[in-house]
């Protein structure tokens, strides 16, 4: 049979933004292909109109619509599914961590047949198999099946342990070479599910509870496995690739496996790599093994300069001395350090804002990041936002568009202030490093008093930068369209090439 999958990867406010890849789609679509079905994907790069959007399922002429559903476009889906719908008869599956998350949210779209809860890959197998065959669906584990105006709610399945048990993930569905970051020369790679911790804004304690499991919900791919993987992914889908990106949560589960996986990235792999770290998992030889394998970043999650925040709010179980520490030893080991931030916490206010400013400028980081808290459904902070009083109706394509909550203690135009001019703080915030040491507090505290105050007329140059980002990126993308060559010489991140050739999103298979 054939099935449609339709991924969502909006960026409204990049350049010349492309796409990247899904390795929960590419893992699917895997599967689905090892049992003998066709497998096409639209991906949905920019905003599409229905019309074109029918144009794309009609043309597919799928049996099984299969949707990726992120929260990020949660109100979206309902018309993406009610367009599909009229452009195909085909029942329409929801799966993602969305769907995940919030099943009842997705059950209540008329459109949708199907919501997966859970990892996909023997559900949607087994799905395709009874559709296929002309046999009931309706006790398949993790799926909630429709019957009429209810569901069939099945009981999750304990999730794939070993990873390696897996097919390589088939990136063919995607247009590799056009990805936003393939097109920088980085190629994106996942080789891990989960994670170990449970911080208050991340959906992983929630999938912990959902999901029986018969060991760690954080897995790995063995090391042999995953430099075998990656050096065949590049070498049929990047081979032009001139460095790797590690997009899992930690680039490591202990110091074991990655003593076992050192050597054979070199010899197997050998580029340059950049990885998400937690703080106080570096220390001097972890660091020196990262920098002999070609470590040159390493992402490191600041999140808040807070202590209460951290402790009490994040619940990270991490100490701010702890990531002073791990920004000083990458330091010593000459890997790049970025620090990511987070900026209108629940509960957070300006002056707690500026901490994490203060606290980028005491470890200065290379590249300091910072992004708007966003309430995902079924995190623990989603759930202290919605006792607050603090949820809206806002949806946005990602977590650097604009706030999605309101608080009384801390407006948005002020959180969008600290949020836009983040890096221009930070080094305002570390000219204190050039003082001597007795007035570095006193410059730092001053600051404080000077951004925090009424009179610093914080929403006048919010305003002035809103105008200049908007008239930026239309500038960008009419260049993209318009004039590529001019949009490349004046340093436009990634060639001028775009997805669909305007047309909003683009199937392969």
């Amino acid at each position: 049979m054939r099935v449609l999958f339709v991924f969502p990867d909006l960026a409204s406010t990049i350049t010349n933004y492309t796409g990247v890849l899904s390795y929960g789609v590419a893992s699917l679509a895997a599967v689905l292909r090892r049992d003998g079905h066709e497998v096409e994907l639209l991906h949905l790069v920019e905003a599409s109109a229905a019309e074109e959007f029918q144009d794309r399922v009609r043309a597919a002429r799928p049996d099984l619509v299969a949707f990726s559903a992120n929260s990020h476009y949660a109100r979206r889906l309902r018309a993406w599914a009610a367009w599909a719908r009229a452009a195909s008869d085909a029942p329409a599956a929801v799966g993602g961590i969305h769907a995940t998350l919030a099943p009842e949210d997705v059950a209540t779209i008329p459109e949708v047949d199907f919501v997966c809860v859970g990892e996909g890959e023997d559900a949607l197998s087994e799905l395709c198999r009874a559709l296929e065959r002309g046999t009931d669906p309706g006790a398949i584990p993790n799926l909630w099946v429709r019957r009429g105006t209810e569901f069939t709610r099945n009981a999750p399945r304990p999730v794939q342990h070993d990873l390696d048990a897996l097919p390589d993930p088939d990136l063919s569905v995607f247009d590799v070479q056009h990805l936003y970051p393939v097109r920088q020369g980085t190629f994106t790679y996942l080789m891990s599910r989960g994670c170990a911790y449970g911080c208050t804004y991340c959906c992983v304690h929630t999938l912990r509870r959902i999901a029986p499991r018969r060991g760690r919900y954080w897995r790995f791919l063995s090391p042999q496995r995953a430099a075998d993987q990656l050096a065949r992914l590049i070498a049929r889908h990047s081979p032009e690739a001139r460095d790797v990106s590690f997009v899992d949560a930690i680039l490591y589960p202990d110091r074991e496996w990655l003593a076992a996986f050192a050597p054979l990235y070199r010899r197997r792999v050998g580029l340059p790599f950049s990885c998400n770290m937690r703080a106080d998992l570096i220390d001097g030889p972890s660091a020196a093994l990262l920098r002999e394998m070609g470590c040159r970043i390493v992402r490191l999650g600041v999140e808040s300069g807070d202590e209460r925040m951290t402790r009490d709010v994040l619940r990270r179980s991490l100490d701010i001395e702890d990531i002073r520490r791990a920004f000083a030893v990458l330091r010593e080991h000459g890997i790049q350090r970025w620090s990511y931030n987070m900026v209108g916490l629940p509960t957070e206010t300006l002056r707690t804002a500026l901490k994490t400013v203060r606290l980028n400028a005491q470890i200065d980081p290379d590249l300091a990041l910072a992004f708007i808290f966003y309430p995902y459904p079924g995190t623990e902070l989603h759930r202290l936002c919605g006792t607050s009083g603090y949820l809206t109706e806002r949806e946005f394509d990602h977590y650097q568009v604009d706030v999605a909550i309101r608080m009384p203690q801390f407006a948005r135009p002020d959180i969008l202030f600290v949020h836009r001019f983040f890096r221009r703080l930070v080094r305002v915030y570390g000219f204190s490093r050039r003082l001597p040491a007795g007035l570095r507090d006193a410059w730092m505290s001053a600051l404080d008093v000077l951004l925090a105050g009424p009179l610093f007329p914080r929403r006048a140059l919010l305003g002035a930068r809103e105008g200049y980002r908007k008239l930026r990126h239309r500038t960008g993308e009419l260049l993209v369209r318009r004039a590529p060559a001019l949009y490349r010489l004046l340093g436009g991140r990634a060639p001028a090439w775009r997805v669909g050739d305007d047309r909003g999103g683009v199937v392969a298979g």
